[in-house]
């Protein structure tokens, strides 16, 4: 285990590799002794500006290496920085940062369409800076500078906070969840051993900064070993793709909905792949084949892993190496030097292999709490340590964690428990299903109901509802097939690329005129 701080990680590797390309974008290249003087310089005016150890700073900005050197100049310094996502507005933006108490806000200038400045503006934020404004105001490091920032980096230890990530909100309201920087240091360590990463790889920033996974599997894991990272600037598939192609990154991370996109790509094969060697694949829930499938069209071998923002983004892990049909029908088993079991969901006891029940863990990845929000923290942690995922599965007999969905996804059908997971993996075996999600819409008679949300590929518009019921009654109980079957265009994402499964379901019951 590595007892360091981010901001001493980072340092220690640009002392190991200063000659090497740290940050690179289609305009420059970066070696790692300049991306260290620009975050220092950034941690120097950061300083002068007021900032502090335990600062909470905002930063609402786009994926760029301007977003990196601001982010590790706050680490420098001990401060908390308060990752916001890109996609909201800027009510929804400024709520968040009182709600975590946050200080400043650090802001670019705005994303897909939306003006920061403008949104800032109008709602009369104070203590706000322009990123801009800040880099071209940067004071030069001299050895004094450098001492100054030093002076504070040794005042930071590993078991301090290191930043505060929101919680997706796929189900609710977002929380601020906190976390250590031995947590997010040796779960990037974690992440960087699996897939044998090292400095001669080249990682594309795919999967945003403010998410966990982008954080700590990409951005974090690159900066353990001495990786290079590639920001494409856009984050579309054709930029993605022409990322690998044009300047040979090995290393692509994603979501499988961002997977998903790449593969619906007409003109995929086109793209030269042939320097990619691995990723994670993670996020959300995904079929067996689509895993193969994507592994084949891109010409990789894909590491699956389970995260969560509240255990640090590291769950389950399981190496490239790994068999075909373990890779791509499990998440891996659970992290090194933690606990983790399935329990029950009536009493909580602990469940042998094969059964499902929610998946709890405990250890040194598990976070400190939700900020300013100690109902909740209850809720997620009980009194031994062991955090409550909300997230469903069953181990088989090799340790390795196979997923079911989520507990607040699960349908309560006249009293009887259904998975939507084993809903969805029959559908999804129809060529012809792009996307699905099973939910829960009201009943009078049962409480709940199921109906199946459905995305079909381009130019199947002509499949049935009753099709899809086909489809799950020759695989599955006659109460698990969906009473309602909805085509949808596409199913509704949170800025992070996840399925917002609150916006689903009230979706799903207005178009049937539920209540």
């Amino acid at each position: 285990m590595l007892h360091t701080t981010v901001g001493q990680m980072f340092l220690d590797t640009a002392a190991r590799f200063p000659e090497r390309v740290c940050v690179e974008t289609p305009e420059e290249a970066l070696s790692y002794a300049r991306a260290e003087e620009n975050a220092l310089r950034c941690a120097l005016a950061l300083r002068r500006a007021g900032v502090r150890k335990g600062s909470r700073v905002g930063i609402w900005c786009k994926d760029s290496p301007a977003f990196l050197y601001l982010y590790l100049g706050l680490e420098v310094l001990g401060a908390i920085p308060v990752l916001l996502n890109t996609a909201l507005t800027g009510p929804e933006m400024a709520a968040l940062l009182r709600k975590v108490e946050g200080e400043q806000l650090y802001y670019d200038d705005g994303f897909k369409g939306v003006s920061f400045p403008d949104e800032i503006k109008n709602l009369r934020l104070e203590n706000t800076v322009f990123i801009p404004d800040l880099l071209a105001s940067l004071p030069p490091l001299t050895e004094e500078g450098r001492a100054e920032v030093l002076g504070e980096l040794g005042k930071v230890s590993p078991e301090d906070p290191d930043v505060i990530i929101f919680t997706s909100g796929t189900s609710g309201a977002a929380k601020g969840v906190l976390s250590s920087h031995f947590a997010r240091v040796n779960v990037a360590q974690a992440q960087v051993d699996t897939i044998s990463m090292t400095e001669a790889d080249k990682c594309c920033v795919a999967i945003p900064m403010f998410h966990c996974f982008g954080l700590t599997a990409v951005i974090l894991a690159a900066l353990n070993c001495g990786a290079g990272l590639y920001f494409p600037g856009q984050r579309h598939t054709k930029q993605l793709l022409e990322s690998i192609s044009l300047h040979g990154c090995t290393v692509f991370s994603a979501v499988p909905t961002l997977f998903s996109a790449i593969l619906a790509r007409p003109d995929l094969g086109d793209f030269d792949l042939h320097t990619l060697r691995t990723g994670y694949i993670g996020g959300s829930v995904y079929t067996p084949e689509f895993f193969l499938r994507a592994e084949k069209a891109l010409g990789f071998r894909m590491a699956p892993s389970l995260g969560q923002t509240e255990a640090t983004a590291g769950l389950t892990f399981l190496s490239p190496d790994a068999p075909d049909e373990l890779r791509a029908s499990t998440v891996g088993r659970f992290l090194e030097s933690i606990e983790g079991e399935i329990r029950d969901l009536e009493d909580g006891h602990a469940l042998p292999p094969g059964e499902t029940g929610e998946i709890c863990i405990r250890g040194w990845s598990v976070m400190k709490g939700y900020v300013n929000e100690p109902d909740l923290t209850r809720q997620a942690l009980d009194g031994d340590g062991w955090l409550r995922t909300g997230d469903l599965g069953w181990l088989d007999e090799e340790g390795c964690l196979h997923m079911a969905g989520r507990r607040k996804e699960l349908i309560i059908r006249g009293g009887e428990n259904i998975s939507p997971g084993e809903i969805e993996a029959a559908i999804a075996l129809d060529p012809r299903v792009r996307e699905v999600k099973a939910v829960a819409v009201p009943d009078q008679h049962y409480g709940e109901e199921i109906c199946a949300c459905v995305v079909l590929r381009e130019g199947n518009e002509g499949a049935s509802e009753e099709e899809i019921r086909t489809l799950v009654r020759e695989k599955l109980a006659a109460y698990k097939v969906p009473r309602y079957v909805l085509f949808m265009d596409a199913l509704p994402k949170t800025g992070s690329g996840k399925l917002s499964l609150a916006a689903l379901k009230t979706r799903a019951a207005e178009r049937l005129g539920l209540k």
